[in-house]
């Protein structure tokens, strides 16, 4: 389908030629869909269904969404997910049965069946309907945006975290770190799609988006969005990502700074003030996308954006405590006065959980099974999480867990290849978005980059969330 279509529904669409017309299987997303989708938007609002009473409710609406895949038409998509998973689960097996702390096991095995509903979910979207799963996406990432923005501007504690002085957005998932590693990639992938297909509403989206982001002040977050930015930029070009990216810098120019000179905790929450100009960017956003070809050279006026925010964070002193934050070291304690618990020294939380890695590197030490301790200045710390999900894994469930997460992959990716060569080869029909698979690439790429600094993987509807996305972008006819 060509630009020239951009207004009409996705799943209106004329077929290309040569490619069967959509059939009434395809015509909607499946139940078992639906109530999946539904319960991300639960898992997300909840916590990331983290605690024991949130996963079960998670969990009883993700596995019912699996049955009803199973009773359909798209059964085949669960033994191709659970092909996929099988060597995690096999991974995790061998973990529990050498370990003599098997605690954790339960919740391990179960997040892993629900990635496999997850990406099963994804692989049984009809490619016309692609478009709808994502943009279902999107609202998850809105709420979670949403949230972030107002627990900064109230200063609600609900939704906002204090780290360094500084009110950062935790939002629904109270966790910063968290949310920005589901806002970041969905800028991305908005970006990508829009330069496809050029929306008003979409650029309002990634502008919001890009805002409650900024709230999160993550470290890891800004760095896996940069380094899989600049892959975008160089893959689709830097005249086509300025001219959609132009309208969602501009608005953010106006309403991220504007949350961000509240969030030091001296200063007095002023949400009224905050949320205005946070409209207003929203409504820049919307002008300049509206009137995106009268604006000439974005290359140059993106550039002047960025010096203009430079010199207004300098000159109002609100770079200093976000600069403060760029270290791996952390002065966030908690406990008594000879051992406590300290949240986010990234270096030593890495140092010692390399050396729980090296004490037992085959199998690992058993699901879940973590004991990240360390002395300095005197003084015992002991943390709860390495802060980096791989080495977590290896630290968990060994080097043979890091060949199964690859092997994992690898299997994905083979799938992804043999549905590619599907629709190259003209036996299957093409999928009618050409930006969907692009856009969700770079998405899961922010989020496996940004799972190297935080932690990630341990709130369940955050991977559940990408491995959707996963399988929303290989998905396939019936």
């Amino acid at each position: 389908m060509s630009l020239a279509n951009a207004t009409t529904s996705p799943g209106d669409a004329e077929p290309e030629p040569g490619e069967p017309a959509t059939t009434a299987d395809e015509a909607s997303l499946p139940l078992g869909v639906l109530i999946l989708v539904g319960a991300l938007f639960f898992g997300v609002f909840r916590q990331g269904a983290y605690h024991a009473w949130q996963l079960e409710i998670f969990s009883y609406a993700a596995f019912g969404a699996g049955a009803l895949l199973l009773l359909s038409q798209r059964r085949m998509t669960l033994v191709s997910a659970a092909v996929i998973t099988a060597p995690l689960f096999a991974s995790a097996a061998l973990s529990t049965a050498l370990s003599s702390d098997t605690s954790d096991a339960r919740s391990t095995f179960l997040v892993i069946g629900l990635v496999a509903i997850g990406l099963a979910a994804g692989f049984a979207v009809p490619p016309q309907r692609r478009p709808l799963a994502i943009d279902a996406v999107v609202l998850v990432a809105l709420v979670v945006a949403a949230t972030a923005i107002w627990g900064v501007a109230h200063h609600q504690p609900k939704w906002g975290r204090i780290t360094e002085g500084v009110w950062r957005g935790s939002s629904s998932l109270t966790y910063a770190n968290a949310a920005a590693s589901l806002l970041g990639p969905i800028v991305l992938l908005l970006l990508r799609r829009l330069v496809d297909r050029p929306s008003i509403v979409l650029t309002m989206a990634a502008t919001f988006c890009t805002i409650g982001f900024a709230s999160t002040q993550s470290r890891g977050g800004a760095l896996a969005v940069v380094a899989v930015g600049i892959v975008l930029l160089l893959r689709t070009g830097f005249g086509a990502i300025a001219r959609v990216g132009l309208p969602i810098a501009a608005g953010t120019a106006v309403g991220a700074p504007a949350l961000l000179a509240f969030a030091p905790t001296t200063e007095q929450a002023r949400p009224f003030l905050v949320l205005t100009l946070v409209a207003t960017g929203l409504a820049i956003s919307a002008g300049l996308a509206l009137n995106a070809d009268r604006i000439p050279r974005p290359g140059r006026i993106l550039a002047g954006l960025a010096v203009i925010a430079i010199v207004v964070a300098a000159t109002t002193g609100l770079a200093e405590p976000l600069t403060d934050r760029l270290t791996l070291r952390s002065s966030t304690t908690a406990g008594g006065p000879t051992e406590q618990v300290r949240f986010g020294d990234r270096g030593r939380e890495w140092k010692a959980g390399w050396d729980q890695f090296v004490a037992a590197p085959v199998a690992g030490n058993g699901p879940g099974v973590v004991n990240l301790r360390w002395t300095q200045d005197g003084r015992s710390y002991r943390a709860n999480f390495v802060h980096n999900e791989y080495l977590e894994f290896a630290v968990t469930n060994g080097a043979l867990g890091l060949a199964a997460l690859l092997a994992s992959a690898s299997l994905f990716a083979w799938r992804t290849r043999r549905v590619t060569g599907h629709v190259v080869s003209g036996s299957r029909s093409g999928p009618p978005d050409r930006w969907v698979a692009g856009a969700v690439a770079f998405a899961v790429g922010a989020f496996a980059l940004h799972s190297a600094f935080d932690f990630l993987w341990h709130l369940p509807a955050l991977p559940v969330l990408f491995a959707f996305l996963a399988g929303v972008a290989t998905s396939r006819p019936t």
